[in-house]
């Protein structure tokens, strides 16, 4: 599951998700849009705050789907 799928589910907004890993809304919306990787750290941060709902590999996951679509 990503962080969207996870957020959706559990009716998080941006705010609160940003809050409980203790970075900006602005952040966390990049992570859900999956523009944005998160640090090590972040992830770590995130994978507590989804009790292991949210994995790396889930988030890497997004973030390829997303690079493929993008032109140069």
């Amino acid at each position: 599951m990503n962080l969207n799928e996870y957020m959706q589910r559990e009716k998080l907004t941006d705010e609160e998700m940003a809050k409980r890993i203790k970075v900006t809304r602005s952040a966390v919306t990049h992570y859900r849009a999956g523009r944005r990787m998160p640090s090590t750290y972040t992830m770590f941060d995130i994978e507590t705050a989804t009790k292991g709902e949210v994995k790396w590999e889930d988030m890497r996951r997004r973030w390829m789907d997303v690079r493929k679509n993008i032109s140069v």
